[in-house]
């Protein structure tokens, strides 16, 4: 069976870091890894906005998600458009 694959990119601004960090924590217990198995894993916030944002199989939306990956940079405030 032929497959169509798509990149998609996306763009996001984190305001609280401490927060992703919580939300990703708690998404991993739900996924079943306990807090000692989710840091050993962890290596800092890309790991976090993939532990989020990357479901790998979305039960019957005809797709998978088949690899993530996370680039940080840091802008300065002075930076960021606030339109």
């Amino acid at each position: 069976m032929p497959r169509t694959v798509v990149m998609f990119s996306i763009e996001l601004a984190v305001f609280d870091e401490n927060a992703l960090t919580r939300a990703a924590m708690a998404r991993a217990r739900e996924d079943g890894l306990d807090d000692e198995v989710w840091a050993s894993m962890r290596s800092g916030i890309c790991d976090d906005l993939i532990m989020l944002l990357d479901p790998g199989l979305v039960a019957d939306a005809g797709f998978e998600i088949l690899q993530s990956t996370c680039e940080v940079s840091e802008v300065s405030e002075h930076a960021v458009d606030q339109r």
